[in-house]
């Protein structure tokens, strides 16, 4: 699994760095087939605060999960997104057990022969 790590506007220090690879690198037990996470960090203006925006794109075969989560602090924000990609593949992962488990292809429209 690989992670591509993208900050605009601000550097990002090596700690952050490693707290995201070790926060992320737990993703690995929820979905096998994971492999590449970008992490996109941003801050934007709220009032008279900033609002910290993390973004996952988790690349799996078939369609690509997009996850957004903000926090006023950065360990914060990741923490959120890592919960939330927690979730989502392991949704993923019980529907395509479902769909083996029934029989059906995954999610494939196979064609019949002419006869």
């Amino acid at each position: 699994m690989k992670f591509r790590i993208e900050s605009p506007g601000h550097k990002i220090s090596p700690s952050l760095k490693s707290f995201i690879t070790l926060k992320l690198s737990s993703l690995d037990k929820f979905y096998k087939d994971l492999q590449e996470i970008e992490v996109t960090i941003e801050s934007k203006p709220r009032g008279t605060r900033e609002n910290i925006i993390c973004i996952l794109n988790l690349r799996v075969p078939g369609k690509d999960e997009y996850i957004k989560a903000s926090s006023p602090i950065f360990e914060d924000a990741i923490l959120k997104a890592a919960d939330a990609a927690k979730r989502r593949l392991s949704i993923r992962k019980t529907q395509l057990q479902k769909a083996k488990k029934a029989g059906t292809p995954n999610r494939k429209v196979t064609a019949k022969k002419a006869k």
